[in-house]
């Protein structure tokens, strides 16, 4: 065996560049597109000088080659640049490149032609395999002494760590200008992120709380249709989850290794870290399909929601059934009124606003919505207000913040002054904080709704809904208020979606519904709607149905019906235009009074009237 002879081991800069795909080529092609590449590599300044200077190794790698320069860090960068630059000459060159510093070995092989090897070479490798076409990544050693050259550093981009081969991790920055290299996150480093954060420590998600695991469905059968739609339910309603920015949602990679098992779900909490899990089971009896699907309080073992779906099942209609199916569960878990926000935000009501964290202060903002009342809403409001103080780009805080504003203004609550005002510049400190916010545009939504500017609204309302299509209580809110500002077809259609999304759904869902009985004279169908509500808690509820009852003229339980609401709302007689026509345009106002009036309430301002005196 010949051997070889060493020069010396140096320090120098590893220029390591391939063609992607290039094992997929035909031998003409690979060797059509080496040949460019040479002359592209040739025809680079920083190649040229080094060379003319006898400070370049150049070795060819088959698919690529690797260049080691001995001067300074700068020149494989700029000749990685050059050589991009002159790459778009030729687009079916897709080349990625990796740079780095580091010991190498100098030799002479048997050809006598100088190589080298070492550790410096094999990271260069490493740096490059991270890239995709495009790119020209950097080692965090490169980056670092590129710092102290010129106007560098904003053209560096930090990836962090990654792992690659043999478990080595290696710190990588992605070099990019407006017009060179490629900008985007490397499908490895975004990959090897993701495997990451599904291995992350399942104590930290323990400290944090909250975080939510699906584990994938398992079916009874063994045909391979039923197996693809049990892997796409899970996947899908993990999707689903994540599409709502207030759940901490574990991802679908991370619940893998409970495929073909079936673990104790309180032991899976403690695993994955996960407070809550959802798990499901398919089975098929001939042409008919029964998917059961649970979700679970790991911390005490409770089930918090089941429920079973039964449907035709045919091969060819795998699809069809994840549409169905998927959106109905993750609404009926997730969206406001959702099993999992009910939860959460019993499990903080207890903590005072001081003690919330901003998170935990977007999640007691949803117990206001289950009581609707003056008091819930002032707790909820003063944590969310310390919340964007301590967070200011959180923009679910931003939102929920928003959200309470715009409910104060609504309801009459009066605690404090131009609540719709704050509203609606909470809303738009949400969607500037993060644009595809469906929350953020929720907030914006009902604020210029309130502000009667109603193309906004509309605009708004239609954002919201196209960016999370799942948010059954977004939806039918957002449904309800565009009937109110006459778009009725438009807001009875997302009404009906919401109801469909979640049968379970809250009473208010059908407040719609009456009103456009109502407004159609059609009283009895207009009652049915009101009994449906049945919120006893909420004024708007009973004033729903004394106004049906009134204009049915159905006396005593007009009278039983108003005496519930003046209960709930005793100034109703004397504030009843100025509050309604937040909702209302005017005519309409008079037609719901006509019913109040019917069932015996005496309404302030009506003529011989001096002041408020309610009827009991």
């Amino acid at each position: 065996m010949e051997s070889q002879k060493r020069i010396e081991l140096e320090i120098v800069h590893v220029l390591f560049l391939d063609i992607v795909g290039y094992s997929k080529l035909r031998t003409n092609e690979q060797r059509e597109l080496v040949d460019t590449l040479n002359q592209v590599v040739r025809s680079s300044d920083a190649f040229q000088k080094s060379e003319a200077a006898g400070r370049l190794i150049k070795i060819p790698t088959g698919d690529g080659m690797a260049l080691v320069f001995y001067k300074s860090p700068e020149q494989p960068v700029e000749c990685a640049l050059e050589i991009h630059r002159a790459l778009k000459a030729h687009p079916e060159l897709r080349v990625r490149m990796g740079v780095h510093s580091g010991p190498v070995s100098a030799v002479i092989d048997v050809n006598e032609r100088a190589n080298a090897a070492g550790v410096g070479m094999n990271i260069a490798q490493r740096v490059m395999d991270c890239g995709d076409a495009g790119h020209i990544l950097l080692s965090k050693r490169v980056a670092e002494d590129l710092e102290q050259y010129g106007d560098w550093q904003t053209q560096l981009h930090d990836l962090g760590e990654v792992e690659v081969k043999h478990g080595v991790r290696v710190h990588v920055f992605n070099l990019h200008t407006e017009d060179l290299g490629n900008p985007e996150v490397p499908e490895k480093v975004r990959s090897a992120k993701l495997k990451e954060e599904g291995a992350a420590d399942a104590s930290a998600r323990r400290d944090e709380g909250f975080w939510i695991a699906v584990l994938p469905f398992k079916s009874a059968n063994i045909s391979n249709e039923l197996k693809a739609l049990a892997d796409g339910l899970s996947e899908e309603i993990v999707a689903g989850l994540s599409r709502f920015s207030y759940l901490r949602v574990i991802t679908h990679g991370s619940t893998q290794r409970y495929a073909d098992q079936s673990p104790d779900l309180r032991v899976v909490g403690k695993e994955l870290g996960a407070r809550y899990v959802v798990n499901g089971n398919l089975r098929q009896v001939g042409g008919r399909l029964r998917v059961a699907v649970q979700l679970v309080d790991t911390a005490t073992g409770a089930q918090l929601w089941s429920e079973t779906y039964e449907r035709a099942f045919s091969a060819e209609a795998v699809f069809e059934l994840q549409d169905d199916l998927v959106p109905r569960i993750v609404s009926t878990i997730a969206d406001m009124n959702g099993v999992l926000p009910r939860s959460m935000g019993e499990a903080v009501r207890s903590k005072s606003p001081e003690q919330l964290s901003p998170y935990e202060a977007v999640l007691r903002g949803f117990g206001y919505f289950e009581r609707i009342t003056p008091e819930d809403l002032a707790i909820a409001r003063s944590g969310l207000e310390l919340a964007v103080r301590r967070a200011p780009v959180y923009a679910d805080a931003w939102a929920m913040l928003a959200l309470l504003c715009v409910q104060e203004h609504a309801q009459g609550f009066n605690l404090q002054a131009d609540s719709l005002t704050s509203g609606l510049s909470a809303a738009r400190r949400a969607v500037e904080a993060a644009p595809s916010n469906h929350l953020a545009y929720f907030s914006l939504a009902q604020a210029l709704f309130f502000q009667k500017e109603f193309q906004s609204f509309r605009n708004a309302a239609e954002r919201a809904v196209a960016l999370n299509p799942m948010d059954g209580n977004s939806i039918a809110f957002l449904g309800e208020l565009l009937t109110y500002a006459g778009d009725w077809e438009r807001g009875l259609a997302l009404a009906e979606r919401a109801k469909q999304l979640n049968p379970n759904h809250p009473g208010w869902y059908w407040f719609a519904d009456f009103y456009n009985s109502y407004r159609q004279g059609d009283y009895r169908d207009a009652l049915s709607f009101a009994l449906k509500i049945n919120l006893p808690g909420h004024w708007g509820a009973h004033a729903v149905v004394a106004a049906a009852y009134g204009q049915l003229g159905e006396g005593d339980a007009a009278g039983k019906a108003l005496r519930d609401l003046l209960k709930l709302r005793p100034d109703f007689a004397a504030t009843v235009r100025k509050d309604l026509e937040k909702w209302w345009n005017p005519e309409y106002v008079e037609h719901l009074i006509d019913g109040w009036r019917k069932a015996g309430l005496e309404i302030a301002g009506d003529p011989g009237m001096p002041g408020p005196s309610p009827a009991r």
